[in-house]
């Protein structure tokens, strides 16, 4: 990955690896991914799902696996590093949590019914990782099951600073590949997925959003949090304009593991 594993464990030990995310940005964060969860993926029975990246678990309050996992049956998360992955776990221990790269899962063939990745596959250094990982979730769905996949959103103007940023010594963890949407339907179609849904998610211009809200909480503290809500209901807006797949911060995709023909 970019960031290497050495790093993101010295990331995973520290104890507040997510300063940079203000606790009202990381709420709206988690509403958005449930939200997408619900309207992609209502369960009419027991089912088995995995959480590609457990950083939220372990640190945020942008948490998304204690709302999900009373819904299924059985529901475990997995990160790279195990410093993370013992936080989640202490955390949340219902939820079962393994330190596993998610290139090379200690899963089954065919074991899970929802595989959730957000945000977690855009941190490999070159396309041919992504492949591998995109390969290796498809091979632990069972066929009919789903892929609910975010990544950052190229597209966004702002994106190509936040990512030299990310490299810069400031930054708590760097960005690495991310396809366009077009692209991202061709690796996933060539990969045995057939997609359903296409979404952006999060308006929130993150450079200087972030910079925004960490001043208010300088200068306001608590009462900081009336003008944080105005900026993020007012950036939130722009999901509604033809414009947003531009302002998005993240690009969503719901992929069905195709079943084979008999």
């Amino acid at each position: 990955m970019t960031t290497g594993r050495s790093q993101w464990e010295d990331l995973g030990s520290r104890p507040q690896p997510s300063w940079y995310l203000d606790p009202l940005a990381a709420r709206q964060k988690r509403d958005a991914h449930l939200d997408l969860i619900r309207r992609w993926w209502p369960p009419s029975h027991p089912h088995r799902i995995l959480k590609t990246d457990l950083f939220e678990e372990a640190f945020g309050l942008d948490c998304i696996l204690p709302a999900i996992a009373p819904r299924v049956r059985f529901a475990c998360g997995i990160d790279q590093a195990f410093s993370t992955a013992l936080a989640a776990a202490r955390r949340y221990p219902a939820s079962p949590a393994l330190a596993s790269d998610v290139r090379h899962l200690p899963f089954s063939s065919a074991s899970f019914d929802l595989v959730l990745s957000t945000s977690t596959l855009d941190h490999f250094a070159h396309p041919s990782d992504f492949l591998t990982a995109i390969a290796e979730i498809h091979r632990i769905l069972r066929p009919g099951a789903l892929l609910i996949l975010t990544l950052d959103n190229p597209s966004n103007p702002l994106y190509a600073p936040l990512h030299w940023f990310s490299h810069t010594p400031l930054a708590p963890f760097s960005l690495g590949y991310t396809p366009s949407l077009p692209t991202l339907r061709s690796v996933l179609d060539k990969a045995g997925f057939d997609i359903e849904h296409e979404d952006f998610l999060l308006h929130n211009p993150r450079l200087v959003s972030t910079a925004l809200f960490l001043l208010c909480r300088r200068l306001l503290g608590r009462y900081g949090d009336l003008p944080i809500a105005v900026l993020l209901r007012a950036f939130a807006a722009l999901h509604r304009l033809p414009t947003r797949r531009w302002t998005a911060c993240f690009q969503a995709v719901a992929a069905r593991k195709r079943v084979p023909l008999r």
